[in-house]
């Protein structure tokens, strides 16, 4: 009697698990730069809202009118998912 042998999966196997980890490797990065991007959205957000600006009430906005249009458009030019 003789012991049974293993069996042969060819030189393409070989690859698979190389494959998976480079797969898994780059979800993984694709996933921390959205998380990334994400934060620092809700940070621009966060640090310059978006404030209806109405000529007409002059109670809530007063003279100036303060709005971050062009502030908050440049903190959202920063972002970035790389």
């Amino acid at each position: 009697m003789s012991a049974a042998s293993p069996p042969r999966y060819g030189p393409r196997a070989a690859w698979i698990p190389i494959a998976v980890v480079v797969l898994l490797v780059l979800f993984g990065l694709l996933f921390y730069g959205e998380a990334r991007y994400r934060n620092c959205i809700a940070r621009a957000e966060a640090e310059f809202p978006a404030v209806p600006v109405s000529a007409f009430n002059q109670d809530d906005t007063g003279p100036l009118k303060v709005s971050f249009v062009a502030e908050r458009a440049r903190a959202l030019d920063r972002c970035g998912r790389y």
